[in-house]
């Protein structure tokens, strides 16, 4: 390659003018027992990964009572309706995320051996299950025993999936995928022990099923007659989930283990993740990773959950703002479709937790010591999380049609720049705008988000005794939660100009990194050399 022609390409990733980076679309979960928290709550992480092209929205579903008789619309056509549904949050034509009932869901497509058909019977996908499941459920457990009767009688024809399901005592691991027949389903949940975290990276990690304890493992009735159509499983065998229900690990090698390696190691007792290894031979057989561990003595706030959603391996050997060339003189982590070359050149990117193609993330909190309707906390993140906020909304919030959510939260688009208002936008801007010089840039955005998410914090532990102590009702919260999210968003529409006219540093450009200027491809080195001096005039020279 010319060192022009290479210039221009590190030039591309550096400031982000060209596409996001193609390969599965793919999302990272992690959650936490109450034993595991800093404060005894339960938590559950998601972000949402998509193609980049579609805009993040947040919605709520209020409470309803239905006729007798009703039906309930679901994508592959219609089931009985109950009598009560609850409210909820959810991300339109997406994943429900949290209930009335501090019901909360963390959502993680899966490779798995057995594909679906609707055109067999089935009705019922994942999106339709985390809905049915907060609209339906007052606790983890129930949430999954909905789902899996649901998709056992009324099919489910959808990709392998995996929900982290959590209640304000309760994390469970949920799997769930079509059936041999295709109009049923094949379930599987875990529960999570309280001093444990867990991480669910596309793919299947439930392994040892113990049907004798149900208090830890619920499972579909069919689970065994299946495993054994498969030919990995025999009768009287241990029955491991993964290994006989997962396909490969989506994409390239190690998209999902190191994910969770990193997660681990980020969240988890360092004596326990000492002993895993990044690298492994295969991850369905090798069974590199345990579905949870015990987490760190330090145990785990709401910071640690964003600081891991935010996280693209720095300061280990996969460190994505050190790789030189890929990161270019800006030293961005993230990584960028090269077009038609890709196709050509064998080779691929890490796979980072947080990635520029994120529709939303999210954290949820599930207080068992505080009022449902301010225990559970909603913490709601839209694009990119290493360079957007976590705004949060208390359940109580979807009791109500009234107030609505503020328009910064649900009207967004990629049609046209809603400036001042747009959540989504406003983090995409600031993405788009730490580009030009990563490395000094990310240094205010976390700064920014520091502050913010602070404020946020004392807002929630306000609002919180308010409504504990009666002095405070659930609008006069929501109405406080709506403004602090309006206030969050403007902050960050100043925030991505403030990039935009600095370029990140205080004043003008502090140049290119050093490694940049000596690569001989840069042609910096072999650039004009000084200017030489000037020569003598005729007439000094005739004196």
């Amino acid at each position: 390659m010319a060192p022009l022609d290479r210039l221009w390409v590190v030039a591309l990733v550096a400031v982000g003018t060209v596409g996001p980076m193609g390969g599965v679309h793919a999302c990272t979960t992690i959650a936490a027992g109450r034993a595991a928290t800093t404060d005894g709550s339960t938590m559950c992480a998601h972000s949402n990964d998509g193609d980049g092209g579609v805009a993040g929205n947040l919605i709520k579903v209020p409470p309803a009572v239905w006729p007798a008789g009703s039906k309930r619309a679901v994508s592959g056509g219609s089931i009985p309706q109950v009598s009560d549904t609850y409210g909820y949050f959810t991300k339109p034509g997406g994943y429900a995320s949290t209930n009335e009932y501090q019901v909360g869901l963390a959502e993680s497509t899966c490779n798995s051996r057995l594909k679906g058909n609707q055109t067999a019977g089935a009705v019922l996908n994942i999106v339709d299950l985390s809905e049915l499941a907060l609209e339906r459920a007052k606790t983890a457990r129930s949430a999954i025993q909905i789902m899996g009767a649901l998709a056992e009688t009324h099919g489910y024809y959808d990709e392998g999936e995996s929900l982290l399901v959590i209640d304000p005592t309760d994390v469970w691991i949920f799997h769930v995928l079509p059936d041999d027949t295709q109009k049923s389903a094949v379930w599987c949940s875990e529960r999570v022990p309280d001093t444990d975290v867990a991480v669910v990276a596309n793919s299947f990690t439930i392994r040892s099923v113990n049907l004798s304890q149900p208090a830890r493992f619920m499972c579909s009735g069919n689970v065994e007659r299946v495993a054994a159509t498969t030919g990995r499983w025999l009768h009287g065998h241990p029955l491991d989930f993964t290994l006989v229900f997962s396909g490969p690990e989506n994409g390239k090698k190690y998209s999902t283990g190191r994910r969770m390696w990193r997660a681990y190691t980020l969240l988890g007792d360092p004596s326990v993740t000492a002993g895993l290894n990044s690298i492994y031979n295969e991850y369905v057989s090798s069974a590199p990773y345990p579905a949870s561990l015990p987490a760190r003595s330090t145990l785990l706030g709401l910071s640690d959950f964003t600081t891991t959603m935010r996280d693209h391996y720095e300061g280990t050997v996969f460190d994505m703002t050190n790789s030189l060339m890929a990161s270019g003189p800006a030293a961005t982590p993230d990584r960028w479709l090269a077009g038609a070359a890709e196709t050509q050149v064998l080779g691929a990117w890490e796979r980072a937790i947080s990635i520029s193609r994120t529709i939303v993330s999210y954290v949820i909190q599930s207080r068992e010591w505080l009022p449902r309707e301010v225990g559970g906390t909603l913490w709601m993140s839209m694009h990119a999380a290493h360079t957007s906020l976590y705004i949060p909304f208390p359940v109580g919030h979807t009791m109500a049609a009234s107030p609505e959510l503020p328009k910064c939260m649900w009207n967004n688009s990629m049609d046209q720049v809603g400036r001042g208002v747009s959540f989504f936008q406003a983090s995409r801007f600031v993405h788009n705008a730490a580009q030009h010089h990563y490395y000094r840039s990310i240094g205010i955005v976390k700064a920014s988000q520091r502050t913010l998410e602070t404020a946020a914090l004392q807002l929630q532990a306000e609002q919180d005794s308010g409504y504990q102590n009666h002095t405070a009702s659930m609008i006069h919260v929501a109405k406080k939660f709506n403004d602090n999210a309006q206030a969050m968003v403007s902050k960050w529409w100043e925030l991505a100009d403030q990039l935009v006219l600095t370029g990140g540093v205080d004043s003008g450009h502090d140049g290119y990194p050093q490694w940049f200027l000596e690569d001989d491809e840069t042609g910096y080195t072999e650039g004009p050399p000084p200017a030489p001096a000037v020569p003598p005039t005729v007439a000094q020279n005739a004196r």
